[in-house]
C-alpha cells in the first residue's frame, strides 16, 4: 500500500466529513470521489458490499429520517485509517414522537486515494430501541435493573 500525502489524506477527510455533515438525497452523486468501487460498509444494522448498495442503502436511510446532520467531535488519523467521532441528530415520524433523536458514535475508515473500508459504531438502543413505544419503555427498565 503506498503512503498517501499528508495533504491528500487530509483533503478525503475533509470531503468525507463534508458528505455526511448535512446529508441528503442530492448529495449522493458526490460518493464517488469518497469511496471505492468496492467498498466495505458496515454499522450495528447493515453490511453493504460495493459503492452502488451503500448509495442505495444511504438514499432508503436519508428517505425514512429527517434532518439527520453529524457535529464532530475528534478525529485520529494516521497513512492509511481514520477514526472520527461524531453525534448524529436525527428525525424519524415514528421514533420519538418526531423529535430529534441525539445519538453518539465513531467511524473508523480505511483508505488510499478513496475509502475503502468504512465502520459505523453507535448504540442502537439510544438511536432506535428507547425510541418504540413499549419496547422503549421495556429497555430503559431493563437499564435501571442493571443500573442497581
Amino acid at each position: 500500500m503506498s503512503s498517501v500525502s499528508a495533504n491528500l489524506r487530509m483533503a478525503l477527510i475533509n470531503d468525507f466529513k463534508d458528505f455526511y455533515r448535512s446529508p441528503g438525497i442530492a448529495g449522493l452523486e458526490d460518493i464517488d470521489r469518497i469511496y471505492t468501487q468496492d467498498v466495505e460498509f458496515h454499522d450495528p444494522v447493515h453490511t453493504v458490499n460495493g459503492r452502488l448498495a451503500l448509495k442505495n442503502y444511504l438514499r432508503g436511510q436519508y428517505q425514512s429520517a429527517r434532518g439527520m446532520s453529524f457535529t464532530y467531535q475528534d478525529e485520529q488519523i494516521s497513512d492509511h485509517t481514520a477514526t472520527i467521532t461524531w453525534v448524529m441528530r436525527f428525525s424519524h415520524g415514528r421514533l420519538n414522537k418526531g423529535k430529534p433523536i441525539d445519538v453518539k458514535g465513531m467511524t473508523l475508515i480505511h483508505f488510499t486515494d478513496r475509502v475503502y473500508y468504512h465502520e459505523d459504531f453507535y448504540d442502537l438502543g439510544a438511536m432506535l430501541y428507547r425510541h418504540i413505544p413499549v419496547l422503549g419503555s421495556l429497555v430503559r427498565f431493563i437499564n435501571r435493573r442493571l443500573a442497581a
